[in-house]
């Protein structure tokens, strides 16, 4: 009988476990902006990352907003994703065909001058909102796609924290040239973070991103309860 209801309690607690290890993701801009059917080279007021419209169902995991600025902060800036080897950045000016929120699925650019699309100016800045979940920030992917220099000859303030080239690991998703910083912080519902080039050649891009949902103290007190509840049957079974 023991026996019987360990294992009931264990498949329990390995459905909670499973159920909070399948919210970790890793969103691949590059991908994203490349991929047939994908946001394509477009440009966005707040980029969601849950949603959904034309051919691309947005990335599977966590929510978060994604909104930009830069230090003269006029006009508004726009989070723009750079189709070929690079992701998201910043763009001041849209060109006058630029539909503003809309997925293109293609690589006409519309950032003007072109070359602006990338944190191409110290404090241009991306901002990362958690808006349905407390998340855990694990890493972030950083490339200088049209910057000559490396990455790692840039600096990075993430979260008010200094990051530079002892901090970044070589490590690629989607194409080439990205390094890999790993932060480990939890954003709480409706907290952000911001990213931008501190210092050094800033041409850069966040390439992607890995998250992952914080685990529902709730799910604790479910197993909690689910191993008493089978211990009372074990019991009055006992008694009886």
């Amino acid at each position: 009988m023991f026996t019987r209801l360990f294992t009931k309690a264990a498949v329990v607690g390995s459905m909670v476990f499973a159920a909070q290890a399948a919210s970790a993701a890793t969103y691949d801009f590059k991908a994203a902006a490349n991929a047939g059917g994908g946001v394509g080279e477009s440009i966005f007021s707040t980029f969601s990352t849950s949603a959904s419209g034309g051919t691309f169902g947005g990335f599977a995991g966590p929510n978060l907003d994604i909104t930009a600025s830069a230090v003269d902060n006029d006009p508004a800036q726009y989070v723009y994703f750079d189709h070929g080897n690079a992701g998201i950045g910043v763009c001041k000016d849209p060109t006058g065909g630029a539909s503003v929120g809309s997925y293109t699925n293609g690589s006409a650019n519309f950032c003007a001058p072109g070359s602006d699309d990338g944190l191409t100016a110290l404090l241009e800045t991306l901002t990362f909102t958690a808006t349905d979940t407390a998340v855990v920030i694990q890493s972030i992917w950083l490339n200088a796609n049209h910057d000559p220099a490396n990455v790692r000859d840039a600096s990075y303030m993430i979260n008010g924290v200094l990051y530079d080239f002892s901090d970044m690991i070589t490590d690629s998703l989607s194409g080439s040239g990205d390094v890999r910083i790993d932060l480990d912080f939890t954003l709480n519902v409706g907290d952000s973070f911001s990213l931008y080039a501190a210092s050094g050649s800033p041409d850069s891009y966040v390439s992607g991103i890995a998250l992952a949902a914080v685990p529902l103290p709730a799910a604790g007190l479910m197993l909690l309860g689910a191993l008493g509840g089978l211990g009372a049957i074990r019991r009055r079974r006992k008694a009886t």
